[in-house]
């Protein structure tokens, strides 16, 4: 969510109005801030939306973030971060006032990875990797999972299941391989937006929704995320270059037990997972249309693909 520091893209960043530093004011004072003139607001002219988020500017830049999660964030970087040179920002504070619930970070400054190119998605698979292969562990039905897959999977499943009665077996192989999978330390909204880079380094930011789940999700977040207008869309290329990457470095690790066939097996199961999501999220939208105008969101000849990919591997297997 951070905008980048550079004067090609200053247009994300905008002055506070009046009104806006009168109502963030008490966070600021609590940072040491006081002078508006120091204070800037991301705007993201490409989503066309306006975040909780400010560029503090005074000496030393830092980032302070308005969010409900943020103690769930900063007690994440205890947890997982604390020790390790992993590619995330650090977190300097994190405190209420009014009512309200602020982290304030160190400054990343890069762009994010929306369009990066194939050497840049190499560095993001090998970034990702180096965080979770540390916290490898088996698969299983955890409450953590069993909660998980039931909100934010099976829901979105039984939407769809109807529209695709020649694909029984896959809906059933995606629960069964959501608990087998090993699971890890993901960061759950993955997405390329989230990411920053510049020629040496790499951030990867908002961890306020992490948590132990298959390995897998943040994969197909990744990679597959889409939109009508393809504006969170990375290229093809440097999506399978990120996957390549970051089993490769994943394999370094001898806890992680993939082959490069259940890896791509499991890569269909994370794209399943994204695609039906977004379909599902368009048939119970408030402005609802029928299912074939529907499926005009996603690439719905791929998911087919994806369904065929993983029918043909589990009927092998």
């Amino acid at each position: 969510m951070y905008a980048p520091d550079k004067e090609s893209n200053m247009n994300e960043y905008r002055q506070l109005t009046k009104e806006e530093f009168t109502c963030i004011s008490p966070a600021l004072e609590k940072c040491g801030i006081y002078d508006p003139a120091k204070v800037f607001r991301f705007v993201d002219t490409r989503l066309d939306k306006i975040y909780d988020v400010y560029l503090l500017n005074s000496g030393k830049k830092t980032i302070l973030k308005k969010t409900s999660s943020a103690a769930k964030e900063a007690a994440t970087y205890a947890c997982y971060f604390e020790n390790h040179h992993f590619s995330v920002p650090k977190i300097r504070n994190c405190f209420s006032v009014n009512g309200d619930c602020f982290v304030q970070m160190e400054f990343a400054d890069g762009t994010d990875a929306r369009g990066c190119s194939e050497t840049e998605s190499k560095r993001i698979g090998e970034a990702l990797a180096d965080i979770q292969s540390h916290y490898l562990t088996v698969g299983g039905r955890t409450e953590k999972a069993e909660s998980y897959f039931k909100k934010q999977i099976a829901k979105h499943i039984e939407v769809v299941r109807a529209y695709y009665p020649d694909y029984a077996s896959v809906f059933s192989f995606v629960e069964r391989r959501f608990f087998e999978a090993p699971q890890t330390l993901i960061h759950d909204d993955f997405l390329p937006i989230n990411v920053l880079l510049d020629d040496k380094n790499i951030w990867i930011i908002d961890w306020e929704y992490a948590d132990i789940l298959p390995y897998f999700l943040d994969l197909g977040r990744f990679a597959f995320v889409y939109d009508r207008d393809n504006r969170l869309f990375i290229p093809e290329e440097s999506a399978a270059l990120f996957l390549q990457s970051y089993y490769h470095q994943m394999k370094q690790n001898p806890e992680f037990h993939v082959s490069e066939k259940q890896f791509r097996l499991d890569i269909a199961v994370s794209a399943f997972c994204q695609y039906v999501l977004f379909l599902s999220c368009s048939l119970n939208a408030p402005d609802a249309k029928p299912f074939d105008q529907s499926q005009d969101l996603i690439d719905n000849q791929y998911l087919q693909k994806i369904m065929e990919h993983i029918q043909t591997t589990y009927n092998v297997c």
